[in-house]
């Protein structure tokens, strides 16, 4: 991912005002060099102007205002999956380019419907951030670059349906491909502690779902497993967990397992390289991610302060940038349909005790970028 090739800061309208809307916001206003917010939209007026208020961006009345007061380079649609549909088609019928939040359609039925609606070639893209996060990115480099030899399976228990499923996806190199899943659900008691809204006071013992599934890409004699329950996400004593496994080696999280030749396994580990620390007064930001001598990540958005999230929010629109630019894809409606797609068949098979195998999808036959010749 690389910073925009221009001196001027890509120009983003917003339709949306929620606790994602305010996530892309936030990045944008950490470096005004690469972003400016030109506008947001809203349902409500109140809302609008709330969050223009908080963010320092002109609220707008209406699409077309969005378009002519504030010409976006593009348009970052976060709106809820119900209502995202009819947005969504009413902007590539004009030929605007818009990156839209995740999911992108909340039933199978939707996503056909709206397959069928958007006109050939409209310039859409996936806000999907989860491969752009560090860790995840180091990842899946180390095993893009084939260190690990052909990865024939990987665990995700990082990140909800279809943001894991992209994860996992993304690890096998699996595209479109026939996949076969079995899956079951499990109550998970956990004691509530750390959420969206900071530390629980109290401590209550909550109980919430636990998803395991197994999604088999036979064509690709490829396996993922899926292991997931919401707690996950923030709390301290539910980790999360991301492996992939291939012939000549493996990763586990932040450790490395490669075989380089007959009794010569060697044993690394991905290290975070930051500022900011003993003596450094550089300020605190993540610089790279190396593996030994390897460089694996380098954060695009140094120096600014972002966690980890936020990077991955800021890649995103870098990437989207880059699309408006010159076309290069960077995660096409196609996959984030594939992600949506797959992850209502877990629920599927969940729910009816499965199997169950996919059938065919109108976007199955584009290209995706996570597929790996």
């Amino acid at each position: 991912m690389s910073i925009p090739e221009t001196d001027a800061p890509i120009r983003i309208g917003i339709i949306g005002t929620g606790w994602r809307s305010g996530g892309f916001a936030g990045v944008m206003a950490s470096r005004p060099d690469l972003f400016a917010a030109v506008g947001v939209l809203s349902r409500t007026h109140g809302s609008a102007s709330r969050f223009g208020e908080r963010f320092g961006i002109p609220t707008v009345g209406d699409v077309d205002e969005l378009l002519s007061r504030g010409a976006p380079d593009f348009v970052l649609l976060s709106v809820s999956a119900d209502s995202a549909a009819a947005l969504l088609v009413e902007l590539a019928r004009r030929g605007i380019p818009t990156l839209v939040e995740t999911p992108i359609a909340a039933s199978i039925e939707e996503m056909m419907n709206l397959a069928r609606e958007l006109p050939a070639g409209a310039p859409i893209q996936s806000a999907e951030q989860y491969r752009f996060q560090p860790q995840h990115a180091a990842r899946l480099e180390v095993a893009r670059r084939g260190l690990l030899g052909a990865v024939s399976s990987t665990r995700v228990s990082s990140a909800h349906f279809y943001h894991g499923v992209s994860l996992m996806r993304a690890a096998l190199g699996i595209g479109f491909e026939r996949a076969r899943i079995v899956a079951s659900s499990y109550r998970d008691r956990t004691t509530a502690s750390l959420g969206r809204d900071g530390w629980s006071a109290d401590s209550p013992v909550n109980t919430t779902e636990r998803v395991i599934a197994n999604i088999e890409f036979p064509d690709a004699g490829s396996l993922g497993l899926y292991d997931f329950t919401e707690e996950q996400y923030f709390s301290p004593i539910r980790s999360r967990h991301f492996s992939i496994a291939g012939t000549s080696g493996d990763l586990v999280d932040d450790s490395v397992h490669l075989l380089t030749g007959p009794g010569e396994p060697l044993h690394l580990a991905l290290r975070r390289d930051t500022t900011g620390t003993d003596g450094d007064l550089e300020g605190s930001f993540l610089r790279r991610i190396t593996m030994g001598e390897r460089v694996v990540y380098t954060n695009p958005l140094a120096p600014a302060r972002l966690s980890d999230d936020e990077i991955a929010i800021g890649s995103v629109l870098m990437g989207m940038a880059e699309f408006v630019r010159d076309g290069t894809a960077l995660y096409p409606f196609a996959d984030a349909a594939e992600d949506q797609y797959l992850s209502l068949l877990i629920r599927e098979a969940v729910e009816t005790g499965g199997p169950v195998e996919t059938k065919d999808r109108p976007w199955a036959s584009d290209v995706s970028v996570l597929a790996r010749s």
